[in-house]
């Protein structure tokens, strides 16, 4: 076996683009698939995808049994070879030969046929829907009702012995269901038989709904109720291999184990509600699918038995993976009313969970799908657990932890039931439509398996396509592609282009389109089969324009660190007008704010912007800033190719007035010269003003100092007085609040002593100006 060589150096010319008739980005994306997470979200007709994120064949899937049916509930074969399949809706049992010949073997009266077992002497055991009872069918077809909770359900303890005590029990457990004589059993209606089980004696075990309760029911056709769990429904039973029944339950998704005295204890407190496929492996573990939804609410309070208490739960389970909320079921059959049954009454939807519970009690999440609903589980071969599901008809194959293989995606809805057969082979039972496969372990001849389709999100040119791949002689990969315009392929689109056939790479020929999809055929001449583990494909999307979704200019004295020109030093006021405090990070309070590299901090003169753009092509940007003061005409360029969004000047350089900023951004650095593209906005316009308050008209007349403050742009912020050097003094204007150009002022001063002194006025304005005045004036 050779090893294909995959994705090499990446080859421009390979792109093969025209003389340009629309601008193109100058880099290509490269569009690569690999691993499972990346194949699941394709189709696959033929097709595996491993656990290790590998296409490959699919085993092939021989039809066995076409039943016309919507809806193959249960499956089961005899000891000479025969397949026995119950359906829905009309009940019938069908028994299929070797040979492959079918007949309808039986025909209940209810409307569905929901669990068979077949004992030592090829008697079935058929529990139907809605209405609960067992059917035994002989070999020749004899029938009869073998179990009717509504008539038997009242024989319920075994020759009226008490419950068994935990201490005499060998299995151990907390008590029993059975310690009532015959007659004696507890009220309630029986209504649904979900689950039957078989053990090595030959005793048949039903589970029951809605009062939660197993049945033992002897070959003599005597019934015990074995126990009555603190559950609604038992939706799944097993037997492990020291004859104690397993049971999976709903709405708590508990898995119990009971004894064959009836002692019961829990093997798994699942966080789901609940559980609905069991299996018991050779190596003793235990399989329990649930339905990966939230509990619907609270259990029944009912007790096991009178005075019984339920253990704890089991400890050794996994944290609560959590899981998207149970949601509604989908009701596929004309039964009953399904107001208070299981999601599985119908076939749930969103994601599963299988756990496997070792016999030391540790419990592991082995498999788990956030989409696909587990519906039905067996082994094949030395402990591969399949994994059948709905509604996509996928069969998976596990056999390490958490490494899951997606065997076969079938053209049915759901496949509902699994069970192994004479040739150690597995037999596949679907439901919409109601028919049976055998699984072989040799590949299918040919296989496909298409991706998503690709959104380039523009219009784009198509380079190469390259996959790696292993090809066993005599086996092939073949690749096609295809391209078009609507988010899913339609008669609008291209015809498959192809094959390819070269891994190494080979240059698409789709028309040039926004989406691409791509398909590999598989195929063999033997029993070797070909994988792919990885498939690129190259293009070039259409230059699309940049974006300028926003210009910001700070407040005077506001610079950003790592856009400013040269060094410029921090200054340590703290005292800012509160415009400017605000964007330097609280100033305004006196507690300062240390200055980091891009975050804006305070220098007085120092104007910054900050541009908020984007590429849709990813592309990167450069920045041309541009200003223009009112009533001029022409803008003058403040700084080129700058490939940082902001940037930080001394406005000290600008005579005071109002200006706007032009930013134009270009994707230059990403395109050819002759290939980029420009976008552009202008700022709001804002004011320089590097000019402080003026101080006029101060006189002191009757021991009253009287002044005028006149700011030529911007209002003003604080006006202060200090007498002889002391200590400076807020002062308020006559109108009482300082927030205009002008204002005036009127201080008394009382308590002044005779002789010389010197007033010193001080005033602020919003950009942080300082202006001052000054009068000596002589008091008598």
């Amino acid at each position: 076996m050779s090893k294909v060589p995959g994705w090499r150096v990446l080859c421009m010319a390979a792109v093969m683009l025209p003389a340009a008739f629309v601008v193109h980005a100058s880099t290509p994306v490269i569009w690569k698939l690999a691993g499972h997470g990346d194949f699941i979200r394709g189709e696959t007709r033929g097709v595996s995808i491993t656990g290790k994120g590998r296409l490959t064949l699919s085993p092939f899937l021989d039809l066995v049994f076409e039943s016309n049916e919507p809806l193959i509930w249960s499956l089961a074969a005899d000891s000479r070879g025969n397949l026995y399949a119950g359906t829905g809706n009309d009940g019938k049992l069908y028994r299929i030969d070797p040979s492959g010949r079918s007949e309808v073997f039986f025909d209940a009266e209810e409307l569905e046929i929901r669990s068979i077992v077949i004992d030592r002497s090829d008697r079935v055991y058929a529990a139907t829907f809605p209405d609960g009872r067992i059917h035994r069918i002989d070999p020749d077809g004899t029938h009869a009702v073998f179990f009717d909770p509504a008539r038997d359900g009242g024989m319920n303890g075994p020759e009226g012995e008490p419950g068994s005590d935990p201490d005499s029990d060998p299995e151990g457990g907390t008590g029993n269901g059975t310690g009532n004589g015959p007659g004696n059993g507890p009220s309630g209606d029986t209504n649904y038989i979900w689950s039957l089980a078989l053990d090595a004696g030959g005793g048949l075990y039903a589970g029951t709904g809605e009062q939660g309760r197993v049945y033992r029911i002897d070959e003599d056709g005597g019934v015990h109720l074995l126990a009555e769990l603190e559950e609604a429904h038992v939706m799944a039973l097993a037997v492990d291999g020291s004859g104690r029944l397993i049971a999976g339950t709903e709405p708590g998704g508990r898995v119990y184990r009971i004894s064959s005295a009836g002692a019961i204890s829990v093997l798994h407190d699942s966080p789901y509600g609940e559980v609905n496929t069991l299996l018991v492996g050779e190596d003793g573990a235990v399989y329990a699918g649930a339905l990966s939804g939230p509990r619907r609410g609270a259990r029944g309070g009912r007790a096991g038995t009178a005075g019984a208490s339920m253990p704890p739960p089991s400890t050794g389970a996994p944290d609560d993976p959590g899981g998207a909320p149970m949601l509604n079921a989908v009701q596929v059959t004309a039964s009953a009313e399904a107001a208070d049954r299981p999601s599985v009454g119908g076939f749930a939807t969103g994601g599963s969970v299988v756990f496997r519970i070792e016999l030391d009690g540790r419990v592991e999440e082995w498999w788990r799908s956030q989409t696909d609903v587990g519906l039905s589980l067996a082994i094949r071969g030395e402990n591969e657990l399949l994994i059948g599901t709905g509604s996509s008809g996928r069969l998976y194959s596990v056999r390490e932890r958490g490494v899951g293989t997606l065997l076969n995606e079938l053209q049915e809805s759901q496949i509902t039931a699994l069970s192994p057969d004479a040739s150690d082979g597995v037999v596949v039972a679907t439901s919409n439509r109601g028919n049976l496969y055998r699984l072989r372990s040799t590949p299918v001849s040919e296989g496909e398996y298409e991706s998503d389709v690709r959104d380039t999100r523009g219009m784009a040119r198509w380079g190469r396509i390259r996959w790696e791949s292993e090809q066993p002689p005599g086996t092939s990969v073949r690749l096609f592609a295809r391209s078009g315009n609507t988010d899913s392929p339609d008669q609008t689109w291209s015809e498959w282009t192809g094959p390819y056939t070269d891994p190494a790479g080979e240059a698409l020929v789709c028309p040039p389109a926004r989406f691409l999809q791509w398909k590999a055929v598989l195929g063999t001449e033997n029993e070797e089969a070909p994988t792919v583990s990885s498939v690129s494909a190259s293009y070039l999307t259409r230059n699309n324009p940049p974006r300028v979704h926003a210009v910001t200019v700070y407040e005077p004295g506001v610079y950003l660190r790592d856009s400013a020109q040269g060094q410029v030093g921090q200054s340590t006021q703290t005292d800012l007008p509160p415009v400017i405090a605000a964007q330097v990070g609280g100033r305004g309070n006196g507690r300062g704010q240390s200055a980091s590299s891009g975050s804006p901090t305070y220098r007085k003169g120092m104007r910054a912007v900050a541009v908020r753009a984007s590429d849709p092509d990813g592309d990167g940007l450069s920045y041309e800033i541009y200003f223009r003061g009112e009533a001029e005409e022409t803008w003058k360029l403040l700084e080129s190719e700058r490939r940082t969004p902001s940037y930080s000047w001394d406005s000290e350089t600008f005579p005071d007035g109002e200006y706007v900023l032009r930013v134009v951004a270009s994707d230059a650095p990403s395109n050819p010269p002759d290939q980029a593209l420009e976008a552009e906005l202008l700022s709001e316009p804002f004011l320089v003003d590097n000019t402080g308050p003026q101080v006029t008209r101060i006189d002191v007349a009757d021991g009253q100092l009287s002044f005028m403050v006149r700011d030529g742009a911007s209002p003003l912020y604080r006006v202060e007085y200090a007498i002889d050097g002391g200590d400076w003094r807020v002062v308020h204007p006559e109108d009482g609040v300082t927030d205009s150009e002008t204002e005036a002022f009127e201080v008394a001063l009382d308590g002044l002593e005779s002789g010389e002194h010197t007033l010193a006025i001080r005033a602020r304005d919003t950009a942080n100006n300082t202006g001052t005045g000054k009068r000596v004036v002589t008091m008598p």
